[in-house]
């Protein structure tokens, strides 16, 4: 059954005329009186009566005409809202981002984007970086917030932010006084782990693998405020930013010497994708904000 056929039965079933209806549909009447016949010979019934020079309805065709006026109302109803969806400059952006990263930088950059245009709404979604990568790549976010070392070359990331990563640890812990510390020093220090549903651990395993340090990991966590609970508890230390996600935790902060321990966020988008209008909006405030070039 096809979406013309359904367009024909309506107008038949308005004027019940088959000239009538032929004529308003621009379409010959032999092309019209086909269309309808295949269309009954699918259902397995007829669906209208002939009185006289006109067409009625019968039960089956009534039936069917108040389905398909719905359906046809639900087409129209779904097209105005993916129009309004997409408007430049009233539209929705969905943007996914991971639990705890850009704790400081996401709102102050929807807050800047917000006071230039008022009406454009946003559709938040936390989760992993493993969901983030599946929802941009299966078209369910426009963007992600993340970090440069999560991505692929599915992708085209803009740098939006960088905050410092300091080796948190136990307030009474021997390190606690230092003024700063080479992550070399970390070689089978009781370490606390992030596991790789956050996108931070990306950028901390790189670190680590950079200057040839493997700590001893006594845990894995899922986010940020549990790796600060368990290194305020005692349990080891870990390389963290200093976000409000942490700040409640007690826990003394050691700058990092060597080498430059840096987490780095910015705005992620699939490659093969064309852009809606309000999401090349969203894309234009973020290169004018952030001159940084892209990765």
């Amino acid at each position: 059954m096809e979406w013309q056929q359904l367009e024909y039965f309506i107008a038949i079933a308005k004027t019940q005329h088959m000239t009538n209806a032929a004529k308003e549909l621009s379409v010959t009447q032999p092309a019209l009186s086909r269309s309808i016949a295949t269309l009954e010979k699918e259902f397995g019934v007829e669906l209208f009566e002939r009185r006289g020079r006109n067409l009625v309805l019968n039960r089956y065709g009534q039936l069917l005409l108040g389905r398909a006026q719905t359906a046809f109302l639900e087409i129209e109803k779904a097209k105005q809202e993916i129009a309004n969806r997409i408007n430049p400059w009233s539209g929705i952006l969905s943007l996914g981002f991971p639990h705890i990263l850009g704790a400081e930088l996401f709102p102050v950059m929807l807050g800047a984007f917000r006071e230039q245009y008022t009406n454009i709404r946003f559709d938040l979604n936390q989760c992993t970086i493993d969901e983030l990568n599946s929802r941009i790549l299966n078209n369910d976010c426009d963007f992600g917030i993340t970090t440069w070392e999560s991505v692929n070359d599915a992708f085209h990331w803009h740098l939006i932010g960088k905050s410092e990563l300091y080796l948190a640890m136990p307030i009474h812990h021997p390190w606690a006084k230092k003024k700063s510390i080479r992550l070399e020093e970390l070689n089978e220090e009781p370490f606390v782990r992030l596991k790789p549903s956050c996108a931070l651990s990306y950028t901390v395993e790189g670190l680590l693998a950079r200057s040839n340090v493997e700590p001893n990991t006594v845990y894995r966590a899922d986010e940020l405020d549990m790796v600060a609970s368990l290194v305020s508890a005692g349990y080891g230390v870990s390389l963290l930013p200093k976000t409000l996600a942490v700040s409640n935790y007690p826990m003394a902060w050691v700058k990092v010497d060597e080498p430059e321990s840096m987490l780095i966020v910015g705005v992620v988008w699939k490659k093969e994708r064309q852009l809606t209008p309000v999401a090349e909006v969203f894309l234009e405030f973020i290169r004018a904000r952030y001159l940084q070039s892209e990765e």
